[in-house]
């Protein structure tokens, strides 16, 4: 990939490990190779390394000289990425490494995902165990698997396969910002058997076409101007008002914490009624690029077929309002804390595929009743056209200590080294620490990371003076910890 380029900011020793997990393929349920990389690596190191039965790896590194009576410390990310890329992009994440870019300042990849969500923290782990220099109290570097399908790694951790109670998560993607807290989540799926009936030789066939948006990460980017393509595709067909209007097919989004960026329907309708889709997609594409400001250049297209579809979807536009009835952002904002989503969902996916509907939401809160709330309102909308309901992949909250220790050493030494105070505050996403602390009792923890931009989405990028700005602070963090 040769993304190391001498003299362009790359001088901490983390960028070669980064550089090494993105020739990996690591993709969610695919880490052994990686895994197995890391285990190489601590036994050329002489490090002590282990694998528990869930696919997660350990490994241990002896306090430095002089620090022997310090407290254990745990170094904690995970090892897989999600995996997307643009409609067009060739790229096989079962066998295909990950095509660095160097773009300015920042790190990005060729229209895919680039894992800088969590390969920076991995590769900054795998940096200090291998630095033989460095002063520290004794270290457990936790790699976990399948974080980002509902942290079935961490949910599958028992209490002794660490020894430290002094936890730092580097799977945050905001510089200067502690994390000391985070929101628990359910995902809610729906899915329904269709009846296709024969399509009308007479109709035109069309395909609806919602691009260009960022995508984004459904926690901690929901409360972005962020477009979701599904709503905005649905709304188009449903504003059309067109009676005669059948559903052949629908494709949107993808992963539960993704945040939809394409969108597409392929429909059956009399030709004379095409000039008013249009005109509707139009409408709607220039609200959609005033409303959500933050995003790409939205576009929505159409485009005829000439063949007559195989079969249409009795009750498409029962399916179509129900895209629009399934809700999707911010629900509410935190009391406790200013300017933090308390409770929020993402309408994450819709497909037809083999006479069978599917959709996929995600549910957050840092209150359990609350997730509860919307998950049944979810729930609701699914089955007003008539879906099979199911919960899926719950993770529980991180409750806030603000009177943990180590959050405020982290933040003395981050003054002394800055110059100014972190932020320190909750995060409206679902990190591993809740699940370690539901799992393993007098833990302490925090979070923090270097500056990632886009993450869940090919829009992912890292900033390099960011992340050795992180590198240094970590340094120094180790050695007075």
């Amino acid at each position: 990939m040769a993304i190391l380029i001498p003299g362009a900011g790359f001088s901490s020793p983390l960028w070669p490990y980064f550089e090494d997990i993105c020739s990996i393929p690591h993709g969610s349920g695919n880490e052994d190779a990686l895994a197995e990389y890391i285990l190489a690596f601590a036994a050329k190191q002489g490090l002590e390394a282990r694998r528990d039965t869930v696919g997660s790896v350990v490994v241990s590194k002896s306090a430095s000289p002089g620090y022997e009576d310090h407290p254990p410390l745990v170094l904690q990310g995970h090892l897989d990425m999600v995996c997307e890329k643009n409609d067009g992009t060739e790229h096989d994440f079962e066998k295909d490494p990950i095509r660095v870019v160097a773009d300015g300042d920042w790190l990005r990849a060729e229209g895919t995902t680039l894992g800088a969500d969590n390969g920076i923290g991995v590769a900054a782990a795998l940096a200090v165990l291998a630095d033989k220099e460095l002063q520290h109290p004794a270290l457990e570097a936790l790699f976990t698997v399948d974080e980002e399908t509902g942290l079935n790694g961490a949910m599958g951790l028992t209490p002794d396969i660490i020894r430290g109670r002094r936890l730092i998560n580097m799977d945050s993607e905001e510089e200067g910002i502690f994390y000391f807290g985070c929101a628990g989540g359910r995902n809610t799926s729906g899915k329904r058997k269709l009846k296709v009936l024969p399509a009308s030789k007479e109709n035109v066939t069309v395909v609806l076409r919602v691009d260009g948006l960022f995508g984004g990460h459904s926690g901690g980017e929901i409360h972005r101007h962020l477009g979701n393509a599904i709503k905005l595709g649905a709304q188009v067909i449903y504003s059309a008002c067109i009676d005669d209007m059948e559903l052949v097919s629908l494709r949107g989004g993808g992963k539960h914490n993704a945040i939809p960026r394409e969108f597409e329907a392929v429909l059956s309708l009399p030709e004379k009624f095409l000039n008013v889709l249009k005109q509707e997609a139009e409408l709607k594409q220039q609200q959609a690029r005033r409303r959500h400001t933050d995003d790409g250049q939205i576009q929505i297209s159409l485009r005829t077929l000439k063949e007559t579809p195989d079969g249409v979807i009795e009750g498409g536009t029962d399916i179509i309002r129900g895209l629009l009835s399934v809700p999707h952002g911010v629900v509410e904002m935190s009391s406790l804390i200013k300017g933090v989503v308390e409770t929020s969902t993402n309408f994450a996916a819709v497909q037809t595929k083999d006479a069978t509907l599917y959709l996929l939401t995600s549910q957050r809160s840092a209150v359990a009743f609350k997730r509860d709330a919307i998950c049944t309102q979810v729930r609701a909308a699914m089955e007003l056209i008539g879906c099979e309901v199911e919960y899926e992949s719950e993770y529980p909250a991180w409750e806030p200590k603000p009177d943990s220790t180590l959050l405020a050493e982290a933040r003395r030494i981050y003054h002394e080294v800055h110059g100014q105070d972190p932020v320190t505050t909750v995060i409206h996403a679902g990190l591993e620490c809740g699940v370690i602390d539901s799992k393993i009792s007098g833990m302490d923890m925090i979070s923090f990371g270097p500056d990632i931009r886009g993450a869940h989405s090919p829009k992912e990028r890292v900033s390099i003076p960011s992340t050795e700005r992180f590198w240094n602070y970590l340094l120094i963090l180790l050695r007075q910890l």
